[in-house]
């Protein structure tokens, strides 16, 4: 237990700032503030400050799964509405569009572009400064939080869009196994590509343009969009994926110069700051 202690140490955290924040808002509130005392804050009072402090861990998830839901229907699904209006192709296979713009904008690009080795923020530093624990398992609890979140979301939000139960889990899968892949790409840029990594914000708009260039353009042009992206929903393609992130995983495992990283990718948002 010692272990996920440590590594979840940031929403152990966060779990208790949300269970004060939510007393001081009762507190503020005309009728029940006033029937609140600060003995609320006491030890024999922990079942409350637990139950308090599961409800604004949910206001969080909720929040942040909105978030991903406006994500998902600005960036694919209002897309796919206009590419559909255009290609009757298109319109008449939702399911293989929907695969196909989520595999490349979030799959792909948001696995190579938004990853968690070089969004360390103060909080980070905090954790480990202050809290005293290590850059690593920080890292590792930020990325396996991460992958559940997603896994869990987007399942759901595939699932709203008309997505099949199987193609929703499978890419789902496919896309967290994703992950660590480009968590592993990204250290790897960083040891060895400097070029690459001091140009980090061009290396990721270029990637990015990219990948919505190639999302919308292609069946604009084609009229149609090709089968092959069904492969991303192939049990054999989600098994070898989750392969792949395994070794990625143990290889982020491996790896012992966290705090270095911690420490340039904070110089370096505090420079761009």
């Amino acid at each position: 237990m010692e272990i996920f202690r440590k590594m979840f140490a940031e929403k152990i955290l966060k779990f208790h700032e949300g269970t004060n924040k939510a007393i001081k808002l009762m507190m503020k509130m005309p009728v029940i503030g006033a029937h609140i005392t600060d003995d609320i804050f006491s030890v024999r009072k922990s079942g409350f400050r637990t139950f308090l402090g599961i409800v604004a861990q949910i206001v969080v998830l909720v929040y942040e799964f909105l978030l991903k839901l406006i994500y998902f229907a600005a960036f694919i699904y209002v897309p796919y509405l206009y590419i559909s209006s255009k290609c009757p192709l298109v319109a008449l296979h939702k399911e293989q569009a929907i695969i196909y713009l989520f595999v490349i904008l979030s799959t792909i690009c948001g696995s190579i572009v938004n990853n968690t080795a070089f969004s360390m923020a103060q909080r980070d530093y905090i954790m480990i400064k202050v809290m005293q624990i290590s850059p690593y398992m920080n890292y590792l609890g930020r990325l396996i939080y991460k992958m559940a979140e997603d896994f869990v979301f987007f399942t759901i939000i595939l699932r709203i869009f008309d997505v099949s139960v199987v193609n929703a889990i499978m890419l789902s899968v496919v896309t967290v196994s994703a992950r660590p892949i480009g968590e592993m790409l990204a250290i790897i840029g960083y040891e060895h590509m400097s070029v690459i990594y001091s140009n980090r914000n061009a290396f990721n708009g270029i990637f990015m343009a990219a990948g919505v260039i190639i999302a919308y353009g292609f069946p604009l042009l084609t009229r149609r969009i090709a089968g092959f992206w069904m492969l991303f929903v192939n049990p054999v393609f989600m098994i070898f994926m989750i392969a792949v992130g395994a070794l990625s995983m143990l290889y982020i495992w491996k790896y012992k110069h966290y705090r270095e990283l911690m420490r340039t990718s904070l110089h370096r948002q505090r420079n761009e700051g």
